[in-house]
């Protein structure tokens, strides 16, 4: 074998990180040299990674018109016969521009590119083997680059052994859209394929081990994700893991049996393990150099992509989180300059933005509301929603939304959080204005285009200034009110919306009512109320001072005489029945119930304070609503009992994902918390004209001193 060839940088694995990296140092005059196993370029990403699963979204999208279910409530049925390579018309012609393209880049910055796998002999050589493992050249050089990504991590305990068990790498090879497919592993690619089959039409199950998908987003982002999931028709399964797998015959097309540590059982026709990857590290010869790695293969670095060898860096997926094409390319670059002493902006430390091409979008960039508070940050946020946007409304999307979390006294801005349409393009607003340490401000000046979603990003400056005026009066702050254009409130901008759970209130012992007091900024507190016939003490003096809408769980009148339903629960189909007639105290938990919420509304009537449809609607402020029909519309499904863990963890999210500000998390929340704050966001809905109302008008009937019918709120 002849003597090593000297490179300044030899680099391992063309993907995102490596071809990035190799550009760098060839651009600054470096002899580079690229080795990559594959006959072409581009990795993962290219060939079975970040371009096949975004192309197939895009068919997705396109095929089922699930972009415009919204605005033309139609549905288009793709053949299942198809397989997916059929929907995937363009990847071909797609993969193969990004390839010429890599390899014209590669050329242009005349990097020597070498076939075969690289394998370190000791920390300054390393040796290039063929398809056969013999050793073809031997290349020397003072830095070292390690890309060699990462592939499907196999489940543990568990085989692949299966023709309808997939990993990630081969799910695009199906010959038909499964009717059924169970997504093992909430994180990116779990999260992606879930989403993307679940619009498709596929009955699509997701199961996480852990309490919420994709961890490293903001709460609130992870919650939104998870509802609309569940409102695509997937179930989502968090806090569960897969113990078993096995063939059922005898069900249709032979279903797999997947058995959960819960002791509960799926049934689907395909299974997608997407519970994480492993590094590239096997055969690479790491021993030899003295490079650490974990179990997992992945290579530990420093900020600057070091290694624990001098002179051997690491960048891309075999490095870890976040495993994303766009990071790794910049890993590549930042490693890359520091191996060879090259100038550049090592010195910002700017946070990387992160894509994920779930269905919808999620992209952020910088910190998260938990991480903020973990460090002691003082932080303020401001939002705005796509549906409350002209273009939101043109495109149909009412789930988008941005979120700017930023500093209260400098306004700068600490982090940007969006999910919908074009999120992963909309990011690079806020990561320009983090660039340069600006904040709200920059938001507030920039004139945006209108219709444009970008607009969102100046109401929710305008909303973030809100909240901190409101959140302390010493703030000099001049804003305009956060409610975007088209989202009108009732004369006098009330401020106020109130959910009230009641109970058994002729029980020998009642308990407190729950209440929730929602600001129109959807921050939510708690409080309790030790019901009064007469209701007195039900509102606050402050909240009728600055003005509120009150959404009772309750009945507000009693069926017209002869009946024992009134017509808004008939429509509604909703749980029990309203008499006639009042039943008498301290009878069965329900009549005790709906006695004393009858009461109650009878009361406030009297007091002076309006029934939704009995008095002007610029005067109404008090509604009926049933939680049980908000959450089931909610979540486009019916949901685990309110009682359970899971019950108040599935409404904690729907709730979060709704933009709510939850002074408590899913594991301390009652369920007539829960209750409560979903008949307080039901009033804002109200309020902004976003709900209906089910049933005929209240009457008053003078000789039994109560209302009769009465409208019941609802989506």
């Amino acid at each position: 074998m002849p003597d090593a060839e000297r490179y300044d940088l030899v680099v391992l694995g063309a993907g995102p990180a490596g071809e990035k990296g190799a550009a760098l140092g060839a651009y600054f005059g470096r002899r580079v040299a690229l080795v990559e196993r594959r006959a072409v370029p581009g990795g993962t990403s290219v060939h079975t990674g970040t371009l096949p699963s975004k192309t197939l979204r895009e068919a997705a999208l396109y095929l089922t018109g699930f972009r415009h279910r919204e605005l033309y409530g139609m549905t288009l049925r793709l053949d299942r016969r198809r397989s997916l390579r059929q929907l995937l018309g363009r990847l071909a012609d797609v993969t193969d521009r990004q390839t010429r393209q890599i390899d014209r880049n590669l050329e242009r910055h005349r990097i020597e590119c070498v076939t075969g796998r690289g394998r370190f002999l000791d920390a300054e050589t390393v040796a290039v083997l063929d398809s056969e493992g013999r050793e073809t050249r031997r290349l020397s050089a003072g830095a070292f680059l390690i890309a060699t990504g990462s592939a499907p991590l196999p489940p543990r305990g568990l085989t692949y052994d299966d023709p309808d068990v997939e990993d990630s790498d081969r799910i695009l090879d199906l010959d038909r859209i499964p009717r059924s497919l169970a997504v093992v592993g909430g994180g990116v690619i779990g999260c992606e394929y879930a989403s993307i089959f679940a619009a498709l039409g596929t009955r699509v199950t997701l199961v996480e081990g852990r309490d919420r998908l994709l961890g490293f987003l903001d709460a609130e982002l992870s919650a939104a994700l998870k509802g609309s999931l569940e409102r695509m028709g997937a179930d989502v399964i968090l806090g569960d893991a897969v113990e078993g797998l096995s063939r059922v015959p005898g069900l249709p097309d032979d279903a797999l049996r997947l058995s959960l540590r819960s002791g509960t059982e799926l049934v689907a026709g395909k299974v997608l393990f997407s519970a994480g990857r492993r590094g590239n590290t096997e055969g690479l010869g790491l021993e030899a150099a003295g490079v650490t790695f974990d179990e997992k293969g992945r290579i530990p670095v420093d900020s600057a992509f070091r290694t624990n060898v001098p002179g051997i860096y690491a960048a891309g997926d075999i490095v870890g989180f976040p495993a994303l094409a766009a990071t790794s390319m910049e890993q590549g670059r930042t490693a890359v300059r520091n191996a060879l002493g090259l100038a550049g902006p090592d010195d910002r430390k700017l946070p990387f933005p992160y894509g994920v091409y779930t269905i919808p979008e999620i992209s952020m960039i910088g910190a998260t509301e938990e991480e903020l508070k973990e460090k002691g940050i003082p932080y303020e946020a401001g939002r705005a929603r796509y549906e409350n946007n002209a273009r939101g409304q043109i495109n149909g999307d009412v789930d988008g939304f941005v979120k700017l979390l930023f500093d209260p006294e400098t306004k700068r801005l600490l982090g940007a959080h969006l999910l919908g349409t074009n999120a992963t393009e909309l990011v690079h607003v806020p990561q320009m204005v983090m660039a340069h340490g600006g904040g709200l401000g920059d938001f507030l000046d920039a004139v945006f285009n209108v219709p444009t979603l970008s607009e969102c990003f100046k109401y929710a400056a305008y909303d973030g200034l809100q909240r901190l005026s409101h959140r302390s009066s010493a703030v000099p702050v001049e804003v305009a009110s956060p409610v975007a254009e088209g989202e009108v409130l009732p004369p006098g901008a009330r401020g106020w919306f109130v959910g009230v759970d009641l109970t058994d209130l002729s029980a020998p012992s009642p308990r407190p009512v729950d209440l929730a007091f929602m600001d129109r900024w959807r921050r939510v507190t708690f409080s309790t109320w030790a019901f009064d016939p007469c209701g007195a003490g039900l509102l606050p003096p402050e909240k009728l001072r600055d003005g509120a809408v009150v959404a009772i769980d309750g009945p507000q009148g009693l069926a017209a005489p002869g009946r024992k339903m009134r017509d808004g629960e008939r429509e509604l189909r909703c749980a029990g029945k309203t008499p006639d007639a009042l039943p008498a105290p301290g009878s069965a938990p329900y009549a005790g119930f709906l006695r004393g919420s009858v009461l109650l509304f009878s009361a406030l009537r009297a007091s002076g304070l309006g029934v939704f449809g009995e008095v002007p609607q610029d005067r109404a402020i008090l509604l009926e609503v049933y939680p049980a029909d908000l959450w089931k519309k909610w979540a486009g499904r019916a949901l685990p009992k309110k009682q359970t863990a899971e019950g108040r963890r599935a409404r904690w999210d729907l709730l979060r994902g709704q933009g709510l500000e939850l002074p408590l998390d899913a594991t301390a929340i009652t369920h007539d918390q829960l209750d409560a704050a979903a008949a307080a966001l039901a009033a804002y809905l109200w309020a902004t004209g976003r709900t209906n109302a089910w049933g005929e008008a209240p009457r008053w009937d003078e000789a039994a001193g109560v209302l009769r019918e009465g409208f019941v709120v609802s989506l």
